[in-house]
Formats: structure tokens, C-alpha cells, sequence
């Protein structure tokens, strides 16, 4: 008999999370559009190629980047692109360069079909020169560590359509395919995998509305509409589905319902929320989201206090049950929690959630000894996203006005230097056709790079070195 632990084993060798009656696609959704034109009589070749073009590019209406920057959407976590400064316009040059790649390999990888297009692969092959398209959890990304988000930021600052098309093929997909609609995990997303539902980790930071909102907002889309309010009871979900059922300890359900963590759980259910209040939806989900809001910055430390929470979906109760414990993981900030904790900042004015929240910015990528001394132990979270957390101290030094803070998180973020997008086309026999290679790429740095260099510029962009 396979059990969990068995599993677990799998799991650090290939890296794809197997349980038996979880890689099921019973739910997941596909849609599809069509355009019906009504004519007089057999339209022209010219006629009808120009109807084929504005079917496959249908005009979109959209405002300029400055206004959408003067209007302060989305947490005034972006600003205009600005060659000013000659460090600036490396990482303005480096962002269009990684956003061409990538948009070059949807047609020289083929990344199309009826379950697959909108998605990217999530990490590089360099010995048999093509993505891991068959390689446990290296497959189709899913999501991970937010290529949506870079996407979306990367067009508002920017207004360029392709990046728009490309986002919002990701939207669709990532909101039908990777999401289930009905059935035993509605409301969860999948993991990255093979195939996009294969995946054993259903989890709320998967389906999160955060990576549907700028679509929403910017095209008023009712179907994405509609699907972020299939999302707003996903936290019932926990209770029967745990996200940490192989690696922690059992859950005592007669003192704890669920058990959620702060960021990759409450974070993503928080932007849910925040959506559907902005939306003028039901007081609920608002007092679910201020009730979480209130007990994490009561906890003993805050955003640090052992990771995860006591929860109750019935009232958005979250309960210490770390004690005294710190901990932190490398994963809880990276799925749209930034984004979202500032919007929550800015929108509500709650101080003592900004404080722990300020709190965890300023410590995550701190010195051991600065951990110590706050919390009285280091937190352990590794440092194995820690350019990508550099947007966490440009934050912390945003909001207290920390010049040194500043240029700390310009240090994070230069001190492992990102290889540069080179692409070296390969032809002969190692490839079945030529390609464009750069065999260092994942989606995880990609996305993560990206991000922190959009976040920095705005935040912190006149302490740039």
C-alpha cells in the first residue's frame, strides 16, 4: 500500500506530487468563443481576412499607462518605465528582453493546444535543449510564484498589447483549466505539473483572484467575474483538504477547524475577499477579511508567529497555535500576498496590521543577528527566493522613509547578479529544429526577478546605486 510518507519520497526525487484520486480533471473547464458575422452577401478575400485578423486581435480598449498610474490602481506598486538613471535602464532593457523570450518561445515551443495555451513551462532543460515538458513538476507552470502578476504590471506600466494578449491568454487558461469549478476541490487550483490538473497540491494560491482582478478591472470580462466569486468560499475547503496533510503533523479538529498559512493560504483567500469588497459583494467576505487582518497583528509575532494559523471558515477566525514559536517560509510572500497586503494597507488605514506586516518586510531577508533581536530567534526561512523578497524591504523602506532600508534591498537585489536573457540559437544535430536557447531560464526566476525589479523602480527608485 502507498502512503503519504511513501509519496513524500517521490516527491523529492521527481519533484511531482502524486495521491491517489487527486490528479483528477473532473471540474476543470474550457471555453471557447465564437463570432458570428451577419452579411449581405460573400464577403471579399480582403473583406474576410480583415474579419479573421479582428477575430484573433479583437480591438481592446484601454487607457494610457500615466493614467492608469494617476488613478493609483493596483497598490501604486508600479511607475512608468524610466531610462534616466544608466542602472535603471539595464533593468528596463533586461525586462523587455525576459518578456520577448518569452513570448518568442509560445511560437517556437509550441505552447498551444486546447488544455495547454495561455500557459508557460516552468523550467529549462539545458541538456536536451527544450522545457521539461515531461518532467514531474517542471512541466506546465500553473501560476507559480506569479508569472501573472509580472505579466499584468509589466502591460500597465507599459501599455504594450502583446504583453496584454499574452496576459490575458494566461488569465484565461490559468482561470478554467487550473481551477476547479465543481466537484470535491471547487475553488482550488493545481500545482505545477505535467498535466495541469496531475498534481496532488490543490491550493487556494493557485486559484487566487488576484492573478483574475487586472483582467477583470481593465475589460469588466463577466466570466472572470464570475469565476472570482466561485472563489470566495475556497477557504471551506481547508478543513477537508490541507495543504500541509504529508508534511506536518496531523490536525487536531476538536481544538482547530483548519489550519491555513499566512500567506499562501490567508493571502490568497485575502485578495478573494478584497475583490468581491471592491466589487460591493456581500459584508461577509469584507468582515472575514478584517477579522484576519485583526488576529494576525495580535499574534505573539505577528506575520512570523510559526507559520500557520488556527482557522475557521465561518468567521475568518485565525488562532495562534505556534505559542511563542517564529518561524517563516520562503513561499508565504510570493503568491500575490506583497500585492495584495499593500492594497489592504492602503485601503483600510489599519496600523497595527501594517506594523507586523512592516515587520516581516523589514526581518525576512535581515541579518541573523536583527532577527534575533526583534524576535529572539531567527525565523528560518531560507533565503532561496531572496532577490524576489528584496520588494519586501523596498516596502518596509517605502513605508517608515528608511534610506538605509533602501539601499539594502538594492543590495538583495544585486547581490546574485541575474544572468542576462542572451538567447544563443542552437542548429544541428542536437536539436530537432533551430532554436532560441538560454539554458539557465525558469518562470520562477523570470517572475520573480521581474516583479522585484518593477516593485524596487517604483518604491525605491531614487536610491538606486
Amino acid at each position: 500500500m502507498e502512503t503519504h510518507a511513501d509519496e513524500l519520497d517521490g516527491l523529492e526525487i521527481t519533484y511531482e506530487d502524486y495521491e491517489k484520486g487527486y490528479g483528477s480533471p473532473h471540474g476543470v473547464a474550457r471555453s471557447s468563443e465564437i463570432t458570428l458575422w451577419a452579411l449581405a452577401s460573400t464577403p471579399s478575400r480582403d473583406a474576410m481576412a480583415n474579419m479573421a485578423q479582428a477575430v484573433q486581435s479583437p480591438p481592446q480598449l484601454v487607457a494610457q499607462p500615466a493614467h492608469y498610474l494617476a488613478c493609483g490602481v493596483f497598490g501604486g506598486m508600479w511607475s512608468l518605465p524610466d531610462r534616466s538613471h544608466p542602472s535603471k535602464a539595464l533593468i528596463e532593457d533586461e525586462l523587455d528582453r525576459r518578456f520577448d523570450y518569452y513570448r518568442g518561445q509560445v511560437e517556437q515551443r509550441h505552447w498551444y493546444g486546447f488544455w495547454n495555451y495561455g500557459d508557460v513551462m516552468h523550467t529549462y532543460d539545458a541538456d536536451r535543449h527544450v522545457w521539461r515538458y515531461d518532467v514531474g513538476g517542471y512541466a506546465w507552470d500553473n501560476s507559480e510564484l506569479s508569472p501573472d502578476l509580472w505579466l499584468w504590471y509589466s502591460f500597465l506600466r507599459s501599455g504594450r498589447a502583446d504583453i496584454f494578449r499574452l496576459a490575458e491568454a494566461m488569465v484565461r487558461h490559468t482561470s478554467e483549466v487550473d481551477i476547479y469549478h465543481l466537484g470535491r476541490f471547487a475553488g482550488l487550483g493545481t500545482r505545477h505539473n505535467v498535466q495541469h490538473w496531475g498534481c496532488s497540491a490543490k491550493q487556494v494560491r493557485i486559484s487566487a483572484a488576484v492573478y483574475r482582478r487586472f483582467y477583470y478591472y481593465l475589460t469588466a470580462d463577466e466570466r472572470i467575474g464570475d469565476i472570482m466569486q466561485e472563489l470566495l468560499d475556497a477557504d471551506a475547503k481547508l478543513a477537508d483538504v490541507d495543504p500541509v496533510r504529508k508534511r506536518a503533523a496531523p490536525l487536531d479538529k476538536s481544538v482547530h477547524a483548519a489550519r491555513a498559512s499566512f500567506g499562501t493560504d490567508w493571502g490568497s483567500l485575502a485578495g478573494n475577499w478584497l475583490t468581491e469588497w471592491e466589487r460591493g459583494g456581500k459584508p461577509l467576505y469584507k468582515n472575514k477579511l478584517l477579522t484576519g487582518m485583526r488576529d494576525i497583528a495580535a499574534m505573539p509575532h505577528g506575520f512570523f508567529s510559526a507559520e500557520r494559523a488556527g482557522y475557521d471558515a465561518k468567521d475568518g477566525r485565525m488562532v495562534n497555535m505556534g505559542g511563542d514559536k517564529v518561524a517563516a517560509s520562503h513561499l508565504n510572500a510570493v503568491f500575490g500576498a506583497v500585492e495584495v497586503f499593500a492594497e489592504l494597507i492602503a485601503a483600510t488605514g489599519d496600523k497595527d496590521f501594517e506594523r507586523a506586516w512592516v515587520q516581516y518586510c523589514t526581518l525576512y531577508n535581515a541579518s541573523r543577528e536583527e532577527q534575533v533581536k526583534a524576535l529572539g530567534m531567527p525565523h528560518g526561512g531560507t533565503n532561496a527566493l531572496r532577490v524576489g523578497h528584496s520588494r519586501l524591504t523596498a516596502y518596509a523602506a517605502a513605508r517608515t522613509r528608511n534610506a538605509e532600508l533602501a539601499r539594502r534591498a538594492w543590495r538583495e537585489f544585486n547581490e546574485r547578479p541575474a544572468p542576462l536573457v542572451r538567447p544563443v540559437e542552437l542548429r544541428g544535430p542536437a536539436v530537432l529544429m533551430p532554436v532560441q536557447e538560454v539554458d539557465w531560464i525558469s518562470t520562477n526566476d523570470t517572475a520573480q526577478w521581474g516583479l522585484a525589479a518593477i516593485q524596487n523602480l517604483a518604491l525605491i527608485g531614487d536610491y538606486i546605486p
